[in-house]
Parts: structure tokens; C-alpha cells; sequence
């Protein structure tokens, strides 16, 4: 007898099942990556409308690749790889693979049926959130450390109301319009609203400064307002208290910055479709960039940007439009082919000012105005509409 026979009471070794990348394309040309055991079966699911949500009612779809990987592990790490690539890097892959050419739509032997995605992202190959006030509600931890940085000083605390209005220039910005107020209350002035609403205080380029390789003076950038609605005349800062009140704030904020923070809803099933679609993600904000990390693990949005920028991590921020050009430089792709999505007239301003589409909400925080009033070449009440 064969030595290596198994004994009647030994179980046969089970089938190793054996995971496949796929890629599929869109309608609208954009490329859906994922990863099953089996094709055949996906793409039966995708067409009878019960696979991924992204490519629910995306028009006719194509599979335009596929491969044995090996294990599911192997799988997810180079859907991974793929899914961090540009869409002409995508294309690039696929070539190298022998993938053949896009099909017209509705032909081929691998069309699925699918639905549009939302208008404003035709032709769009890379996408820019802005942060606090349009994926995430962050004022009660901004303003908690506002307080308690004011607290430390003596000083009149500002409230979670009052700083909902001051959030949008970054955080020194923020610790400046509080310690404005602070000085207002503490003479018995009223501050009326729009005395700290308004653009950014003290910029660091004048209005008539040209703006050297990236673009034109701040004034001529359309929403940008250099002096912002703080009078002329309003009592100046102690720089040496501005210092103080902004290392406080910091240091409070920095303990636990996303205590209180949550996700809007429709947030999450955008940037999952979004992702799954195969179009870059980045992050550009004013918030110190140290803080990004902890704030989108906390949601558990970690692993849904390729890029992120925050407002110290560039000589200049929003609504200057250098960040969202460095994006679009970063991932090649031509900045009428991106998208800029904010909730105030900031990231309107900048997405303009660097030739993206731009894309607003409602909900966040633009200094009490209505976004719509900014000129955006969109408005959507929830993220989940783009999808």
C-alpha cells in the first residue's frame, strides 16, 4: 500500500478556496476594484443590484480584468494597492495586464446593469474634502478646549453656540476671535455677530500680494476677504496673550480631539462609494495636520484618504489655493478634473481660485451665512446624494 494514504479515520484536506481581484468599469468611466472567489457569481450579484452599493444603478458595467491572487489576505492587500492609484495609473495597470480597450456602453459579454452618479462628478478624477463642518461635527471638542484654554488665562469662556461661528480659519485663527470676545465681555461690549465672523485675521500675504507659481493676489480670489468683517477699529490681541491662549488651546484640544466628535450622516456611505469607485480621496483642512490622524480614526475613516493636508502643513491654507493645486499636482490629474466639497465660503473661494468644480453643504459652519450666497457650482443637503 502507498505510504502516504490517509487512514479511514482521517478527514480529507479542505479545499483551499482561492480569492480573485476584479476590476470593473462604469458608465461614466470610472473603475470599481474588488475581490471574491467567485466571478461568475459577483457579477450575477452586481447585476440583479445586490453587490457593492457605489455600483448600484451605475449604468452598463464592464469587467475589464481579472486574476487569481491566492489567499484572501494576498487579495486585500494589492485591492488595496489598486485602490490608492489614480484612475490613469488604474489604466496604466490594466494595459501592463493585458486588459483589452474600454468597450461602448452596454456591449460585451461582461456588461452588467448599474444607475448615474450624481452630475457634478462627470468627468471629476480625484475628489477634496474639506474637514471640520463637512464630514465631521467637531465644535463640542473645539469648544471645550476653547473654554478651558480661556479659563486658564482668567478670561470670560466663549461657549459652544458663539464658537460654531468662529470655526473655519484653523485654530489660531479660532483662539483669536475668542480672545476677542473674551476682551468684549470683559469691557461690557457686546460683540455683535458679524464683529468675528468673516475671513481670516491677520493673513500672512497682504491683499495686493501676488501669490509667487500659484496664483493671484488673496483679494482677487473670489469669497476671499483678507481683512474679514472685523471692523477696522476693533481692539487688536496681545500677541504675547495670542501665543498663550493658542498653546493652552492646543494643549486641551490635543488630549481627547475627538471626544465628542461624530460623523454627519451620509458621510460614510459617500466616501465608501467614492472609494469603491476607484476615484482618489484627500483631505485638505485648516486644522493642524496633527490633529487629522487621531480625528479620522476616531470615526473610522483612517483609511479612506490618500492625501491629507492640514493648515500648517503648507505656508499658506484656505482660502489660498495652493493646497488644492498641491493635491492636484500630487496625483496628476488637472484641476478641472477635480472636485473641491466644503461647507463654507473658504473652500468655495479655493476650489475656484485653483480651478475646481466646487461642491457645498448646508450644514456646517460658514460664519452664519448661507453657502449658497458663496457661488458654488453645487449644493447637496447630504453627501449620500453624490452616490
Amino acid at each position: 500500500m502507498n505510504g502516504t494514504r490517509s487512514r479511514p479515520d482521517e478527514c480529507p484536506a479542505e479545499k483551499v478556496a482561492v480569492w480573485h481581484l476584479y476590476l470593473l468599469e462604469t458608465a461614466g468611466g470610472a473603475l470599481y476594484t474588488g475581490i471574491t472567489t467567485d466571478v461568475a457569481r459577483r457579477l450575477a450579484e452586481h447585476a440583479a443590484g445586490r453587490g457593492a452599493k457605489a455600483l448600484r444603478g451605475k449604468g452598463p458595467l464592464a469587467l475589464r480584468h481579472h486574476e487569481p491572487v491566492g489567499s484572501r489576505g494576498e487579495a486585500l492587500r494589492l485591492e488595496a494597492r489598486i485602490k490608492r492609484l489614480t484612475a490613469a495609473q488604474k489604466r496604466d495597470w490594466l494595459v501592463a495586464r493585458g486588459a483589452p480597450p474600454s468597450l461602448p456602453a452596454g456591449q460585451g459579454p461582461h456588461r452588467v446593469q448599474g444607475a448615474s452618479m450624481h452630475p457634478i462628478l462627470d468627468g471629476i478624477e480625484l475628489v477634496a474634502f474639506d474637514l471640520d463642518g463637512t464630514l465631521i461635527d467637531s465644535v463640542p471638542d473645539l469648544a471645550i478646549a476653547v473654554d478651558a484654554a480661556l479659563s486658564e488665562l482668567d478670561l470670560p469662556v466663549a461657549g459652544e453656540a458663539r464658537v460654531r461661528d468662529w470655526v473655519g480659519n484653523g485654530s489660531r485663527v479660532l483662539m483669536e476671535r475668542a480672545l476677542r470676545h473674551a476682551v468684549l465681555a470683559g469691557s461690557g461690549e457686546a460683540d455683535p455677530a458679524t464683529d468675528l465672523r468673516g475671513g481670516a485675521v491677520n493673513p500672512s500675504l497682504g491683499a495686493t500680494d501676488a501669490i509667487p507659481g500659484i496664483g493671484p493676489p488673496l483679494r482677487s480670489v473670489p469669497g476671499a476677504s483678507p481683512g474679514g468683517a472685523i471692523p477696522v477699529d476693533a481692539e487688536e490681541v496681545d500677541s504675547t496673550l495670542l501665543e498663550r491662549a493658542h498653546a493652552a488651546f492646543l494643549e486641551h484640544y490635543g488630549r481627547d480631539p475627538g471626544a465628542h466628535t461624530r460623523l454627519y450622516p451620509g458621510v460614510r456611505e459617500c466616501l465608501d462609494a467614492l472609494r469603491d469607485r476607484g476615484l482618489p480621496l484627500a483631505l485638505v483642512t485648516n486644522k493642524p495636520h496633527a490633529f487629522i490622524a487621531p480625528l479620522l480614526e476616531g470615526v473610522g475613516l483612517d483609511a479612506h484618504f490618500a492625501l491629507c493636508l492640514g493648515g500648517d502643513s503648507l505656508p499658506e491654507k484656505k482660502p489660498h489655493p495652493a493646497p488644492l493645486l498641491l493635491v492636484a499636482a500630487h496625483f496628476d490629474v488637472s484641476p478641472g478634473a477635480c472636485l473641491m466639497v466644503g461647507d463654507s465660503r473658504h473652500d468655495v473661494a479655493a476650489g475656484k481660485a485653483a480651478g475646481f468644480r466646487t461642491l457645498a453643504v448646508p450644514y456646517g459652519y460658514n460664519h452664519g451665512e448661507p453657502v449658497r450666497d458663496s457661488g458654488p457650482d453645487g449644493v447637496v443637503e447630504s453627501l449620500a446624494e453624490l452616490v
